[in-house]
């Protein structure tokens, strides 16, 4: 599906301090958007906002089609315990929750003692669950899984990748595991907050190849500004001290060369 995503009139901010107001910015198939900014500008919070995680301050934020799959791949790989490779996965692609509520939409579908003359009906209901569990890829997302993590180098001896628990796995190791859930997503939109950070070169080779590959839209905030140079098609700034926002086209380079004050903080 090729979808886009529209933020207009955007504020963001913690409590009552405001980080960036009267944003705008359009994401449409094969745009790659890198938002940079001082430390605090509030880049990691206008990614949760378009993922929808939190409520803005004010404005907008619109898909079209309005059920487009947007995934967004925080800073941190969570580690929650007693949690394995294979579900730390699904829970990334998406794929954990679009089987819970096929399952949900299912079990209300075969209820023939629920009410049916209040609320949605749940033939309809089955059927968008059943749509987006198709879209997120979780019918064979179990096939897939062992061919992506064998590609990536993960090795654990003995014992079975997918079944590791991620709280066994150094920084290096939940990286390529994050990265694999990255490989094995089909969002229609990703954000990525900081995607490079404990990723070895050919890690790197791996995530620059992926991004450039995608037909959807992505929004990403890194501080390698070579990854940025080689991967970005325009450069949203967010700018703390003068509290206004810019969009550039052009890339990373061209950015540079309009805005190097900025830019030497990012």
């Amino acid at each position: 599906m090729t979808a886009t995503l529209v933020a207009r009139d955007l504020a963001g901010g913690h409590g009552h301090r405001t980080l960036f107001d009267a944003l705008d910015l359009t994401v449409a198939p094969g745009d790659v958007v890198g938002v940079v900014g001082a430390n605090g500008a509030g880049k990691s919070t206008l990614l949760r906002l378009l993922a929808g995680i939190d409520e803005p301050q004010g404005g907008t934020i619109s898909l079209a089609p309005a059920d487009a799959f947007v995934g967004w791949l925080p800073q941190e790989h969570e580690r929650v315990v007693g949690e394995t490779v294979a579900e730390y996965i699904a829970r990334r692609t998406g794929c954990a929750k679009a089987s819970r509520d096929m399952d949900a939409a299912a079990a209300a579908l075969g209820d023939t003692t629920a009410a049916t003359n209040e609320g949605p009906d749940p033939a309809d209901v089955y059927s968008a669950a059943l749509e987006r569990w198709l879209a997120s890829g979780a019918a064979d997302l179990e096939d897939r899984l062992p061919a992506v993590l064998a590609d990536l180098g993960l090795d654990l001896g003995d014992e079975e990748v997918a079944d590791a628990l991620m709280t066994s796995l150094s920084g290096g190791q939940a990286a390529r595991v994050g990265l694999a859930a990255l490989l094995l997503s089909r969002f229609d939109i990703v954000l990525l907050d900081e995607p490079t950070n404990d990723l070895d070169l050919d890690g790197l080779e791996r995530l620059e190849s992926f991004v450039r590959g995608l037909r959807g839209g992505v929004v990403l905030v890194s501080h390698d500004r070579e990854f940025l140079a080689r991967c970005v098609t325009r450069v949203l700034e967010l700018d703390l001290v003068q509290a206004s926002n810019r969009v550039f086209g052009g890339g990373y380079d061209s950015y540079l060369e309009d805005a190097r004050p900025l830019a030497a903080t990012t």
